[in-house]
């Protein structure tokens, strides 16, 4: 899987042949780590391998005809990230049942292609662990941060690894994700050169499904930590980073740093058919989306205190949600209103207290 060292180089839809040279330039940097080594050519081979398998398909599944009005092929995607949304784009676009099943085969075996070489690549740090340093203790030498998506932060998970040591050639990463239910996920990634004082950024992805099946996945729900290895000739280092806890409260506390709402109290009022019970009126704003969360209210008036809390699926900016009392619920009106918003899987909550001014009804 490919590293950057700026977050805003990824891009998706590229063209097959500037993928295809990358990754031929990936093999060429591995058969120079040891021409003779047959475990290196072994692997090389079965990228190889599986690089023709895939381009066999690309070709097939493009000479097929295609549904009306299905557009431009992209297969570009296919292979960004590991390997982008292409084969789910791709199949969200079949309309047809006939040529469905004809474009399936071939996206079948599109998909045991690139199972084929995410299997080859996984043996990568077996290699590369012989021809590097002793493993060492990573403090002073490598920085790492992660970053899971959240609210608005966008559909990708985020690890970001930074050299503080020396510059390291022929550089295996292998990361290893566990999510909140146990599945793993490994990742590998390859560093021909990784200067000093340099960061470099690698974008996890949820996947899609096709064919009845999740593919293209990078990550796993719920980051609980990362095992993150290192091989090179220079340095050899071993992290444990967990995620879950101050870390992540941490990451949605920026995230959350420009939240704040505006809110207006709705006194009793009698009616002819109902009656509009106590409540308050409350918009979000400083960010674009809230994920699930939970909000709870407590009404007070001197020492007197009411609490309700509402559950919601989602929050949007300039949304105005209604927390409304049920009957007879609160008997006072109140002089401020406290306001907390708490979410799933982390201990980050938002508080204010509102002050209830009954002349302008806020």
């Amino acid at each position: 899987m490919e590293m950057k060292s700026d977050p805003g180089h990824f891009r998706d839809n590229r063209e097959i042949a500037e993928i295809m040279a990358e990754v031929q330039s990936a093999l060429l940097d591995l058969r120079e780590i040891k021409s003779n080594d047959k475990e290196i050519m072994y692997l090389a081979d079965q990228v190889q391998n599986a690089n023709t398998l895939f381009l066999q398909c690309i070709n097939k599944l493009n000479a097929l005809p295609k549904p009306p009005n299905d557009g431009t092929l992209f297969v570009g995607s296919m292979l960004d990230g590991f390997f982008g949304n292409f084969l789910g784009s791709y199949h969200r676009g079949l309309d047809a049942e006939a040529k469905q099943n004809a474009l399936n085969v071939e996206l079948q075996s599109a998909i045991a292609a690139v199972d084929q070489l995410e299997a080859a690549l996984l043996l990568l740090p077996k290699v590369a662990e012989k021809y590097s340093a002793t493993l060492s203790d990573s403090a002073g030498h490598i920085a790492v941060d992660f970053n899971e998506s959240w609210g608005n932060s966008g559909p990708n998970d985020w690890l970001v690894l930074q050299n503080r040591g020396e510059t390291l050639k022929d550089c295996t990463i292998l990361v290893q994700l566990t999510g909140a239910s146990g599945k793993v996920r490994k990742n590998v990634h390859f560093l021909k050169t990784w200067p000093p004082d340099t960061s470099m950024w690698a974008r996890y992805q949820s996947g899609e499904e096709v064919l009845g099946r999740t593919v293209e996945r990078t990550t796993v729900k719920q980051v609980q930590k990362l095992d993150i290895t290192i091989y090179s000739p220079q340095f050899g280092t071993q992290i444990q980073y967990v995620y879950q806890g101050a870390e992540k409260d941490k990451d949605i506390a920026h995230i959350c740093k420009d939240l704040s709402f505006q809110g207006a109290y709705q006194p009793y009022e009698s009616g002819v058919i109902w009656d509009t019970q106590r409540g308050v009126q409350i918009i979000l704003n400083g960010v674009s989306i809230l994920p699930k969360c939970r909000v709870d209210i407590t009404f007070r008036k001197g020492d007197q205190s009411k609490v309700w809390f509402w559950n919601h699926d989602s929050w949007m900016k300039g949304e105005t949600k209604n927390f409304t009392t049920p009957k007879e619920g609160l008997s006072f009106d109140p002089d401020r209103v406290d306001f907390e918003v708490s979410f799933p899987n982390t201990n980050y909550k938002y508080k204010t207290t509102l002050t209830v001014d009954f002349e302008s009804g806020e």
